[in-house]
């Protein structure tokens, strides 16, 4: 009774907030995401699954409820086709039943439920990206208190061994034997991946000429919390991918010198705390070239071509990777799992679906890249990097599509990049169609 207490509670305390503004109402999901993980693992039953999903509802039940006017409207008119199409897909393989319905359910949640993140992110206007990067930044301290507590008190008080949790138990190869800390979160891996990629969105708004002195040190404060963070998590991948988010800070053309220095101060501390402790340095193991390489071939070897020619029509919705709930894996027939996101999509919505998704993804990289702009050139930048990583790399591993709340956090970043490239299209054509009125007055006034 508890967890559906939770559930009711989710989307109640959301769509309130989503009403009140989308700023408002993203960082009462990622609350809600955030301590998800934790939540499951002590109340293991069958409605705790679906906080999160709760949550989520209540959040597009305030934003869609609203229809979007102007530039709002606008910004997300090239994304609308993809989302229908994304969405469209998947929801046809529903009717295909190469699997129990239950398990085709289940399929068909983790194929669409977060693709309409697309259309929030799009839509996210310059004060609710600021308010969503104070609520992260607050969020990752938080997280950072409790993640350092199992750091020095071990996980066990925080997450019970069950059948929730068994992965985060298998995960004990971190200076010998010590465990890889989840913080809240399903799996350390989720725990690192998101504090890797709120980075950019606290940087984007601490760089703000706007940002107030009690923001900023409230921004550094996050920042510092999810560095370290991202060392806690013991991921490789988030490793990585933080070092992404740095590279696209040090591209920004605009970035001021004062603004650099800040940035590396920042990352200074991290690293100081990183290099005093062992624990902390599991990264390293990427230096073992051998292994990397091994690893990348294990997902990306002719696993991924025996699939394609045995299921071109794929397994079924439920029935490649995505994340089946203990209760329901009886349900689960000729399970093929495969470590690799595309393969993932490819099992479940066959090589059309595929297809779909690369399009998408070329489609998305290509219109979104910065360029040389003027406005918005730091924050698009810092997220872009990030984001052409992970999509880069989502052949190493499954979840990009389906993480909790890493998917919807990453999603609403592309979606936002859109926006932003539409909101200078705009710009730019305003600035055409005044250009000749004003030489037009200038002349007359000679």
């Amino acid at each position: 009774m508890t967890a559906e207490v939770f559930c009711l509670l989710s989307l109640i305390s959301v769509f309130f907030f989503g009403r009140r503004s989308l700023g408002a109402g993203l960082v009462a999901l990622l609350t809600v995401g955030y301590a998800y993980g934790i939540v499951r693992a002590n109340f293991p039953t069958n409605a705790s699954h679906f906080i999160f999903d709760a949550a989520v509802l209540g959040l597009y039940g305030a934003f869609f409820m609203t229809p979007p006017q102007g530039q709002a409207r606008y910004r997300s008119l090239t994304l609308q086709p993809w989302v229908a199409v994304l969405m469209g897909w998947p929801l046809l393989m529903f009717f295909v039943p190469t699997q129990d319905w239950l398990i085709q359910l289940v399929g068909l949640r983790g194929a669409v439920f977060f693709i309409p993140f697309l259309l929030i992110g799009s839509r996210m206007s310059e004060k609710d990206f600021d308010t969503l990067a104070i609520g992260m930044s607050i969020l990752n301290i938080a997280e950072f208190g409790i993640a350092i507590s199992e750091f020095f008190f071990g996980i066990q008080p925080f997450f019970p061994h069950n059948a929730v949790t068994d992965l985060i138990y298998k995960s004990n190869d971190v200076a010998g034997g010590a465990y890889r800390i989840p913080g809240t979160f399903v799996v350390s891996a989720a725990y690192g991946a998101v504090m890797a990629l709120t980075i950019p969105f606290l940087i984007g708004v601490w760089s703000k000429s706007s940002c107030g002195l009690l923001r900023k040190r409230l921004l550094e404060a996050g920042i510092i919390a999810a560095g370290l963070g991202v060392f806690l998590s013991a991921s490789r991948t988030a490793f990585v991918l933080l070092s992404f988010s740095v590279i696209g800070v040090f591209l920004s053309l605009r970035l001021k010198a004062s603004h650099r220095a800040g940035i590396i101060a920042i990352f200074l501390i991290v690293a100081w705390f990183v290099g005093k402790e062992e624990r902390l340095q599991r990264f390293t193991t990427l230096t073992d070239t051998d292994y990397v390489v091994t690893r990348i071939g294990w997902s990306v070897n002719s696993s991924f071509t025996s699939i394609l020619l045995q299921y071109p029509m794929g397994n079924g919705l439920g029935g490649g990777g995505t994340s089946v709930p203990y209760f329901l894996r009886e349900r689960l027939h000729d399970p093929v799992l495969i470590e690799n996101e595309y393969g993932r999509i490819l099992l479940e919505q066959g090589i059309l679906g595929l297809i779909i998704w690369v399009a998408f993804i070329a489609w998305l990289l290509f219109a979104t890249w910065p360029g040389r702009v003027r406005k918005h050139y730091l924050g698009r930048l810092l997220l872009w990097c990030p984001i052409a990583f992970m999509f880069v790399t989502a052949p190493l591993g499954t979840g990009l599509l389906t993480a909790i709340p890493q998917t919807a956090i990453f999603l609403l970043a592309c979606g936002w990049l859109v926006g932003r490239k539409r909101e200078e299209q705009i710009a730019a054509a305003r600035t055409r169609v005044s250009q000749p009125h004003s030489q037009a007055y200038a002349l007359m006034s000679r």
